[in-house]
């Protein structure tokens, strides 16, 4: 029988896990509720000095993060990612970082709003463009695939909903909603921060690949032939199917 500290530090972990694998998307949520704030003339700032503190914060968390995936295309040995199970130091290295970075991202960015110098209506139209696309993309993704497998853990192989169009379905949504706050904020720091947290999501499928084809062998080798890594014309070869059907 659990203790009551055990079964409370085991709901603590599927709230991180939940949580953390839809950070990008309450990324996007806390750029709304600052453009909404803005609208009402609410304006969020701090000192300069603090500023600029939690800038430098946030940029070493979301430099660490996408180092790990540098230094693993370097020595995979190290299994940075994906991580070799819950319990690794991989593990909670990756998404340590990558959940407060995601928060801070869109946080810094509110309190850097406009300094770009680009104020202009069609930033914001880009910019909550790319949101309502990348957000639902983002959602559909992960209960598609799922907690365990959104967090790096093996499972099965999925090529249905959104991973029949990409096979990095979440990683686009991730990239869309990065641009996205980007160009609502038109944020110098938040560009700096979103460049470098979005790198890892270019380079993760590189580190996945070789992962996935040793685990599913052929079935990958087709599925990687008819769909593409992010988005492209191969995406949606199969409504031509399904018409011809």
């Amino acid at each position: 029988m659990q203790s009551p500290i055990a079964k409370l530090m085991q709901r603590a972990f599927a709230w991180f896990e939940s949580f953390s694998s839809r950070a990008s998307l309450y990324s996007a949520l806390i750029v709304v509720i600052g453009a909404v704030l803005r609208l009402a003339d609410v304006k969020l700032s701090v000192s300069a000095e603090l500023n600029l503190v939690l800038f430098l914060v946030i940029l070493v968390l979301a430099a660490g993060f996408s180092l790990g995936i540098v230094i693993h295309l370097f020595k995979p040995k190290l299994n940075i990612w994906p991580p070799p199970g819950q319990d690794s130091w991989q593990f909670w290295y990756t998404w340590m970082l990558y959940t407060l970075g995601a928060i801070g991202f869109p946080a810094i960015a509110i309190l850097d709003w406009g300094s770009m110098k680009l104020d202009h209506w069609s930033f914001y139209l880009l910019g909550f463009g790319c949101l309502l696309i990348g957000m639902p993309l983002g959602e559909w993704s992960v209960r598609t695939l799922e907690v365990h497998q959104t967090l790096g853990l093996k499972g099965i192989l999925l090529t249905k909903g959104p991973y029949r169009l990409s096979r990095n379905p979440q990683y686009v949504a991730v990239i869309l909603i990065y641009a996205g706050i980007v160009l609502i904020t038109t944020s110098n720091m938040g560009l700096i921060i979103g460049a470098i947290m979005g790198l890892w999501f270019l380079l993760a499928p590189f580190s996945e690949e070789p992962w996935l084809e040793g685990q599913f062998g052929e079935q990958y080798q087709e599925y990687r032939k008819n769909v593409p890594r992010f988005i492209g014309w191969r995406s949606f070869a199969f409504l031509k199917t399904e018409g011809r059907d």
